[in-house]
């Protein structure tokens, strides 16, 4: 009993370790991968959006003023990033390698899922103004967000649990007893 209170705490701090060192440490790098792919994906406005500073999107719509929008540290994907590698890493078992392929899988969809999200709100403030990134950003940005982290969740543990046959032997027939 004391054993398993000791794996269930050491599990859980090393789940919280890794969080806020994992933010920590892996910040500023994040938002500068997700500013070159959002600004990959915003090819089509061609050369009136750039990136200053390495997180300031700077757009130069033709129709509207000008304005800048900042990937801030809790507009990154890194926070659901984080927290599903901890739960595939700390709190769900299986063997490595699937904890591997679970949790890379679910980041590369929660990391892509979230350039489309600023991609949207970005082209959204392009096209119709500041005032429609922000709407945008806010709510359907956020209720996005909250749809794509689950997706991660549900694919990480699709990917990493066993089925069902491997855990559950056959049922035994009456001919089996007969």
């Amino acid at each position: 009993m004391i054993r398993r209170r000791l794996v269930v705490f050491s599990s859980l701090a090393m789940a919280l370790l890794v969080a806020v060192g994992g933010f920590h440490l892996l910040n500023a790098p994040a938002r500068k991968l997700e500013a070159l792919l959002v600004m990959a994906s915003l090819r089509p406005v061609g050369g009136r959006a750039s990136v200053v500073n390495e997180t300031y999107f700077q757009l130069l719509p033709p129709s509207h003023d000008a304005f800048r929008a900042q990937l801030t540290p809790y507009c990154s994907s890194l926070i659901p990033i984080l927290a599903l590698a901890t739960i595939g890493f700390f709190i769900l078992h299986g063997t490595w390698r699937r904890r591997l392929i679970g949790v890379g899988a679910a980041a590369i969809l929660v990391l892509l899922c979230n350039v489309v999200r600023i991609s949207g709100s970005l082209w959204m403030g392009y096209e119709f103004g500041g005032g429609a990134l922000v709407l945008f950003h806010d709510w359907i940005g956020t209720f996005f967000a909250l749809i794509y982290t689950m997706a991660g969740f549900f694919l990480m543990l699709y990917l990493l649990l066993p089925t069902a046959t491997a855990q559950i032997p056959r049922a035994a027939r009456v001919s089996d007893v007969l």
